[in-house]
């Protein structure tokens, strides 16, 4: 399938890695960069402002294979966001399996922080 090996979308993904917390025990830090090239596609809101408008924007992003988990980093389009639960992984053949990762932008209006950020 073309449509996942050459995606029209860069992003960077920062798989999460353990890391010293420096209390003698470990936390999810970010891992090393892997560029890829995926298909990000809308998958809704569900957040309101005050002036009642829908802000709480999702993405799907949809690759061959996706090293992203929970605790994981994206970098698209300048921003940083956060993956939702685990990689949905979509087997098959070969040529037809894909993973699937649901993101969110991370950024203190949601009171999210993490590793890296």
């Amino acid at each position: 399938m073309s449509l996942l090996d050459r995606g029209p979308e860069v992003v960077t993904v920062y798989p999460a890695v353990r890391a010293a917390d420096g209390y003698g025990g470990t936390q999810p830090g970010p891992g090393e960069p892997i560029l890829l090239r995926v298909r990000v596609m809308p998958a809704g809101s569900d957040e309101a402002t005050e002036d009642g408008y829908l802000t709480g924007t999702t993405y799907r992003v949809y690759a061959r294979t996706l090293p992203a988990g929970p605790w994981s980093r994206v970098e698209w389009r300048g921003q940083i966001w956060a993956v939702v639960g685990e990689v949905e992984r979509f087997g098959g053949t070969r040529r037809t399996a894909f993973d699937v990762a649901t993101i969110r932008k991370r950024g203190a209006a949601h009171g999210e922080r993490g590793p890296g950020s």
